[in-house]
């Protein structure tokens, strides 16, 4: 017996990332987007980061050394981005909520690259060194308050246009 295979949808997904530097908020927001965008998925590092189950390494009572921060850190992007992808060739919009700031946002849209993303940055208290890229939300949502996460949310999606990066120029 031969399993068929469908066919991807005609249109691919747009890739919107959600960043900012309350990462706990920053996935009700998402949330809150991808249901105005429609047929979408959200993924959130936070959540990928928590299925990662590792022993204990380092040399200070069980804590990551830098190198392998950055290293868990880079392969929760890639398998976020990988499990976009498999949604994205569907048709479906993938909001992509994670703390993503300073010079490690080019490093993100280098992973991303050749995709354009759409990228949506809540700009109180992030790192001052993140590129001017996308579309900046200054004032966060209350994430409490339906009414205030329901406006910024359809203010992005009615923006989305303004957030777009093109990530063959990033460097």
């Amino acid at each position: 017996m031969t399993a068929s295979v469908p066919e991807p949808a005609g249109t691919p997904g747009r890739l919107v990332l959600v960043t900012g530097a309350d990462a706990s908020s920053l996935g009700r927001l998402g949330r809150a987007i991808g249901e105005r965008l429609g047929s979408s998925v959200v993924v959130d590092g936070q959540v990928l980061d928590a299925m990662l189950v590792e022993a204990a390494q380092g040399d200070s009572g069980g804590e990551l050394t830098a190198v392998g921060l950055i290293r868990r850190q880079l392969l929760r992007w890639s398998a976020g981005l990988a499990l976009a992808e498999t949604y994205l060739i569907e048709g479906y919009d993938v909001v992509v909520v994670d703390r993503v700031e300073g010079d490690r946002l080019e490093d993100y849209l280098d992973l991303a690259a050749p995709a354009p993303v759409h990228l949506v940055v809540v700009g109180t208290g992030i790192d001052p060194s993140t590129p001017g890229w996308g579309l900046w939300v200054t004032t966060p949502p209350d994430t409490d308050d339906a009414e205030s996460l329901a406006g910024t949310a359809a203010e992005v999606v009615e923006r989305l246009a303004e957030s777009v990066v093109d990530t063959a120029t990033t460097d």
